[in-house]
């Protein structure tokens, strides 16, 4: 049954639906779910695209309260899981959310919707302050002028209109960093503006990639699809001539895995400049 999808809501009380993409029922994904309940202005339905294959893991999400939305037997992929939350969503507008996020001040989304509707925009987005010494919430508004390719939207939690994200789904091709690639088509097929939020108020705590632990592979292949799909200014041969300069120096400072690292970026790049590369989505 086709689903009607309204404007989005121009009020300070958005009506939404949040997609969390996720494979596991864990602690932090209940407390992640609770606290968007906390929230004064609560999704109107609360969407699990589930790549767990385990019916008691589906289970346990139905148990949440969720809709269930199956990711068929195939590579898993990023854009293709939003995508298929977003297909089933009829709210007016998506809080696209990660199982690894959580919301600590009950206004958090009433206020940040009223701020991007305030300033003209339709799409809002929060993060965790990048700096340790930064204030405890800044509002930036982003547009073609400050965006850079890795500071546009971001899946970890936005607000977005659905009808936006039907007319122009996140591109399955687009193996990692998807966000940053729609934020690229946004701004310049749109010419509209996004309000990005850095606040305290917010933490993402995602156990296998953080300060302390993380994968080699995710990043090199965000790195990849940042350079390829987003700024191709990354696979200059000045910027490949810095990646290799930086393996070198962390190989003399005994460093391998940094230079593994540096190498390995500069590798992928050289050879993006001869073939779009392919890669499978990961979550660690």
């Amino acid at each position: 049954m086709s689903q009607v999808i309204g404007m989005p809501d121009c009020s300070s009380s958005p009506h939404y639906a949040a997609v969390i993409r996720a494979y596991q029922c864990t602690p932090l994904l209940i407390e992640v779910i609770e606290a968007l309940r906390r929230q004064s202005v609560p999704p109107k339905r609360l969407i699990i695209v589930d790549s767990s294959r385990d019916p008691a893991v589906s289970s346990a999400f139905e148990e949440l309260g969720a809709d269930i939305v199956t990711y068929p037997s195939e590579d898993f992929n990023f854009s293709k899981a939003i995508n298929l939350g977003v297909a089933v969503n009829d709210q007016p507008l998506t809080l696209i959310i990660s199982s690894h996020m959580l919301i600590r001040a009950p206004d958090l989304i009433a206020k940040g919707w009223d701020a991007g509707l305030s300033g003209g925009m339709e799409i809002v987005y929060w993060r965790h302050p990048p700096a340790q010494d930064a204030p405890h919430e800044c509002h930036t508004v982003m547009t073609n002028h400050n965006f850079n390719g890795r500071n546009g939207l971001s899946n970890t939690m936005a607000m977005i209109p659905t009808r936006l994200l039907r007319e122009r789904p996140f591109r399955e091709e687009v193996f990692s960093a998807e966000d940053q690639e729609w934020t690229k088509y946004y701004l310049a097929s749109r010419r509209h503006a996004m309000l990005r939020i850095d606040t305290r108020d917010v933490s993402y705590s995602n156990p296998n990639h953080n300060a302390e632990t993380w994968s080699e592979t995710k990043l090199l292949r965000e790195e990849l699809a940042i350079g390829y799909f987003v700024n191709r200014r990354l696979l200059l041969p000045d910027r490949i001539i810095a990646r290799l300069l930086r393996g070198i120096l962390a190989t003399l400072r005994r460093r391998p895995e940094k230079a593994r690292v540096h190498f390995g970026f500069a590798w992928a790049m050289t050879k993006a400049n001869f073939k779009q590369p392919s890669a499978k989505s990961r979550y660690f």
